[in-house]
């Protein structure tokens, strides 16, 4: 199961008010609000009532009401109201994708939940909290609000809650690779599901045991369990859960190689996809269809169907991308938050202590003095890593966007298309079979910091080779390595040298009217790596303002990296453009860093 679903799963399990508000409930609440307007609880009731109900369909217009229903409380000294109030305000916080703003109005809630003691109240927060957790990634706070909420549904004797919880802990546990706890919670949660004959969540965790059972390579009870899946949501009619189902399904019996089955659940699915509108099931359809087609023969099916999954799975992961983004972002403010509150009590304890000293003996507050002096020097070197590792961050994520061109996964499928085309069917397998693990490996390393030199030449090379065969064989190249360096022992940050081929092919080589070429050399200096790509292009100088300023992002981002790896390796790595009569020489000088 993706892990969109399971987003979807959680949003089920802990907002009651999931689903697509009745319009004539918001239209009977909005006009018992205009004939209420008293500043009392009934107010407050409606207010919440009403917010909830805009929570799916109009989240921001739901913020004045949740404000005013918190105003009211406060003014009139009624704490359950506010708390309840302050719940919802922080459901349209996580509607909206600020996780942040969420977090600090739920643990508000809850102080308010704890000093009311509504144990009913602070159940439900804790659940909130930790999905908020589970999103940041931090799965040992997740876990540790979702097993209190767990002991306090148990103790309430509230079976729904009971189900949530541990379905929100099997999660966590698959998450985070502990297949086997996952499938404990799980099991339990299905009895007790089936227990209250509730099929939307006997469908929902069913289809998660499955997803469990896949990961534990465990394909029969995967495919039992997924069928179950989809045959109960039918019968619910939901077809979300049916179309993830039946994807997996497709998925499961590819792994199995009974490619009928997979062709079957596969064209069910991307159906049951297209009407619901779901772009990340129709992406996997696409995939499911595509691997039936190959192993088929049908390679102008399979060419088709794998288009239209990297076409929809483009839009998904640049989603994902956003999400990232987002997550370590908020991650980032939630550390320095911390940091700084940390800082303000040392400060305040050094105050006192300050206070306490100088009373006693003057001697003692040129003691105090230092220490906090020492202290604020301290925390100012303390701001000035955290200010750094933002950075760190923030220009390894333009790198990893930089890394995933749109342009050219557009331009690499328009050439295997027009092969087709020509009915040169070899030669768009060939393209086709390079493109595919070119774009995979950059997936799998665009979130490691080092691979080996031997994988990204290897990279590189293959690059060239889409680039020579999309030029019909206007570029020539050649990659020499030092004897003295150990490819499969040299570490270097990943594609470091594919912006500057990129610029050397498409501004320097493509113009020519004759064959272009790039020499790659490798050589050892002392302590360092110096990486040099040099071409025969047009040059910087011919080339025009709308080509510099491209090649100069590229370049920016790359000196960016290099001068975060100097200071981390407290080395001094470089980048040097040097123009030639023809063409252009780049020389990149890394720390040699050796894996063993």
């Amino acid at each position: 199961m993706p892990d969109s679903f399971k987003k979807f799963f959680l949003v089920l399990l802990f907002f009651p008010l999931f689903g697509i508000s009745q319009q004539s409930v918001l239209d009977s609440l909005q006009q018992e609000l205009a004939t209420h307007s008293a500043k009392d609880s009934v107010r407050v009731s409606l207010l919440i009532k009403t917010a909830g109900e805009m929570t799916y369909s109009n989240p921001k217009e739901a913020f004045p009401l949740v404000d005013e229903a918190i105003a009211i409380s406060s003014e009139t000294d009624w704490n359950k109201g506010e708390s309840y109030a302050l719940r919802q305000k922080g459901n349209l916080h996580y509607v909206m994708g600020d996780d942040l703003a969420a977090l600090d109005v739920y643990q508000k809630a809850q102080h308010l939940a704890q000093s009311i003691g509504d144990r009913s109240l602070e159940a439900s927060l804790l659940s909130n909290i930790g999905n908020i957790f589970a999103d940041l990634k931090q799965y040992d706070r997740a876990l540790e609000n979702y097993e209190a909420y767990l002991t306090s549904a148990q103790t309430l004797g509230n079976v729904p809650d009971e189900i949530k919880a541990l379905s929100n802990i099997a999660i966590i546990y698959n998450d985070t690779k502990k297949y086997e706890e996952g499938v404990a919670n799980l099991e339990k949660a299905l009895k007790l599901s089936k227990q209250e004959e509730n099929d939307l969540f006997v469908a929902a965790i069913t289809n998660n045991l499955a997803l469990a059972y896949k990961k534990l390579e465990d394909y029969p009870k995967a495919l039992l369990h997924y069928q179950e899946a989809a045959d109960l949501a039918h019968q619910i009619g939901n077809k979300y859960i049916e179309a993830s189902a039946l994807n997996s399904i497709g998925t499961v019996n590819i792994i199995l190689k009974n490619y009928d089955l997979a062709a079957l659940n596969g064209r069910k699915a991307l159906d049951l996809s297209q009407e619901i509108e779901a772009v990340e099931w129709q992406a996997d359809s696409w995939k499911v269809l595509s691997e039936v087609y190959e192993h088929e023969g049908e390679m102008a099916e399979a060419l088709h169907a794998y288009k239209e999954h990297v076409r929809l799975q483009d839009s998904v992961l640049s989603e994902e991308k956003k999400s990232e983004l987002t997550r370590k972002e908020m991650q980032f403010k939630m550390e320095r938050q911390q940091a700084e509150a940390e800082e303000e009590i040392k400060r305040q304890h050094l105050v006192k202590n300050g206070y306490l000293a100088g009373a006693i003996l003057l001697a003692l507050i040129s003691i105090a003095s230092y220490f906090l002096y020492k202290r604020r020097r301290d925390a100012l070197e303390k701001r000035k890593v955290a200010e750094f590792n933002v950075k760190v961050a923030e220009t390894e994520l333009k790198a990893l966007r930089s890394q995933m061109n749109p342009h050219f996964i557009f331009n690499s499928l328009n050439s295997i298309s027009d092969f087709i085309s020509r009915n040169d069917i070899k030669q768009a397998d060939e393209y086709l079979v390079k493109f595919s693990k070119l774009t995979r490996a950059i997936l799998e390393n665009s979130e490691k910091k080092w691979i080996t030199l031997e994988e990204d030449l290897e990279l590189t090379e293959l690059y060239m080779q889409l680039e020579a065969i999309r030029l019909e064989n206007h570029l020539e190249y050649s990659i020499t390595v030092d004897e003295d360096i150990e490819p499969d022992n040299t570490l270097v940050p990943p594609m470091i040298l594919q912006p500057f081929i990129e610029n050397s092919i498409w501004h320097g080589i493509a113009p020519k009217e004759n064959t272009g070429k790039i020499d790659i050399q490798i050589k050892k200096k002392g302590d360092m790596l110096l990486c040099v790509v040099e071409d025969n292009g047009i040059g910087r100088a011919t080339a025009s303002m709308d080509t510099k300023e491209k090649s100069s992002l590229g370049v920016k981002i790359t000196t960016n990296r290099i001068e975060i790896i100097n200071h981390i390796k407290n080395t001094e790595g470089s980048i040097d453009l040097i123009d030639k009569k023809e063409g252009l020489r780049v020389e990149i000088n890394l720390p040699l860093e050796l894996q063993f």
